[in-house]
């Protein structure tokens, strides 16, 4: 899975999507919002984590924050 952190007058709110799509699809979906992080999320034995980067926005993932901001997002925290 995919995602992306949106910069928002609330604060960045992250956005996960089907890997079909690309980074770039989704972030011009919410423009002119800010892209804050992209990556991927996986979820494993040790919970939620993030990595990578998105080629298309030239931007990467911030690994355990981008983590922490899922979890809260899925009211895991």
């Amino acid at each position: 899975m995919k995602y992306i952190v949106l910069k928002t007058s609330r604060g960045e709110r992250p956005v996960l999507f089907p890997s079909e799509f690309s980074h770039r699809d989704l972030a011009d979906l919410f423009a002119p919002a800010p892209i804050a992080a992209a990556g991927f999320v996986h979820e494993g034995a040790d919970g939620i984590s993030c990595g990578g980067e998105s080629a298309g926005l030239r931007i990467g993932s911030r690994g355990s924050l981008d983590a922490a901001l899922i979890r809260a997002a899925l009211g895991e925290d």
